[in-house]
């Protein structure tokens, strides 16, 4: 593919308008509207999309940046797209096609130079995106991190999301508690299956999850990796099942890797001997949720969250960087982080108490009706 980038025309029969690269809007008076129709733009490596929504003219044009082109990512564009709705911004969103930086890092400069007015960013390496996070600071472009992924030692104005190594607490207390209510007892062994290891969040994470495990008399063995790979998070998933007959239990921290080891556990014929916790609660998991192959899943609550970090841009974006501090000040940040609560679900009601990392406990008809705009775009 070419490296410079195609500028696109979109003609509306009341407006006429040309933007440049990766985003496009069609420009009405209803700020409120969303618009389905997604346009894409390509770069030389990397295919964007622009959420269009009917904004007033010269709305403000926010960016999100994802970590992956995976599910649960898209709950967060959705959640962020309707934050754009409602506060009349113009939601811009890149999907990277793998776990690396590289595109991030491009993305973002473009973004920087083009005069995007926030951005969002889920760094996938929290160090290498400490320059360009700073390179839109120093530009006056407020930016923040999320959701649910940090880059601490950057200037970023914030960070939206949850704790890693008390997500990871919550995971493996969920763990123990699903053992011990299926009346399996250690020793034994726990698989952890996720993308990568490269970002704080998955580090902490796993710190987290394999405290609660050791202390209850378990081995979490080293994280199975798949680089990001739904297909190979399957392949795996059945290999660590042939290899290690004393398994007892599985965790599955990225969205996808959920339904793999839920497939891998099916087809095993396990479904009654290994206790699956998944992390990130996205449709695909339902029917292992409704067969017993997902025991339980940890939602993050992205959607809220990611429209939290759009509402936060788009005041920042208003106030201008005089008044970032002002708005700042209007959440409750702690150490410039604002930390959102977890939840655990199950297909039905369970007896167990809540531990401390746990916001609330609810089964998925309950959660249907708690969480009915992000079913919609689960379901």
């Amino acid at each position: 593919m070419k490296r410079s980038i195609y500028f696109l025309l979109i003609l509306v029969s009341c407006f006429s308008l040309v933007l440049g690269f990766s985003f496009i809007g069609c420009k009405a008076q209803e700020p409120e509207v969303v618009v389905e129709t997604v346009t894409e733009t390509v770069t030389e490596t990397v295919t964007e999309k622009v959420v269009e929504t009917v904004v007033e003219e010269g709305a403000p044009k926010i960016g999100y940046i994802t970590r992956l082109a995976v599910p649960w990512w898209v709950v967060c564009e959705k959640g962020f797209s309707a934050a754009g709705a409602d506060y009349g911004f113009e939601p811009i969103i890149y999907d990277p096609p793998q776990l690396t930086v590289e595109d991030q890092v491009r993305v973002m400069e473009t973004w920087i130079s083009a005069g995007l007015d926030g951005i969002i960013i889920g760094p996938n390496d929290p160090a290498a995106t400490i320059g360009v996070i700073n390179q839109a600071i120093d530009a006056g472009v407020p930016a923040i991190t999320g959701y649910g992924v940090d880059s601490p030692d950057s200037n970023r104005l914030a960070y939206v999301g949850y704790a890693p190594y008390e997500l990871g607490l919550a995971s493996g207390k969920g763990m123990v508690a699903m053992l011990e209510l299926q009346g399996i007892e250690p020793p034994g062994k726990i698989s952890y299956h996720t993308g990568g290891m490269a970002s704080t969040e998955d580090v902490a994470a796993l710190e987290g999850f394999t405290e609660p495990l050791e202390e209850a008399g378990f081995e979490v063995i080293e994280p199975v990796l798949d680089e990001g790979d739904a297909a190979k998070a399957i392949a795996r998933a059945s290999e660590v099942l042939a290899l290690y007959p004393d398994l007892k239990g599985m965790l599955t921290f990225y969205d996808y890797t959920g339904p793999a080891v839920g497939k891998a556990v099916t087809d095993a014929g396990k479904i009654d001997d290994i206790v699956v916790i998944s992390d990130g609660f996205i449709g695909e998991m339902v029917q292992y949720l409704e067969s017993g192959a997902i025991d339980a899943s940890i939602d993050l609550v992205q959607y809220e969250g990611s429209y939290i970090g759009g509402e936060m841009l788009y005041k920042l974006s208003q106030a201008g960087q005089e008044g970032w501090d002002d708005v700042l000040s209007e959440y409750s940040l702690v150490d410039k982080e604002l930390i959102l609560g977890v939840g655990f679900l199950t297909y039905e009601k369970v007896d167990l108490e809540i531990w401390p990392e746990i916001g609330w406990m609810m089964d998925l008809e309950t959660w249907k009706t708690e969480f009915p705009d992000v079913w919609e775009v689960l379901g």
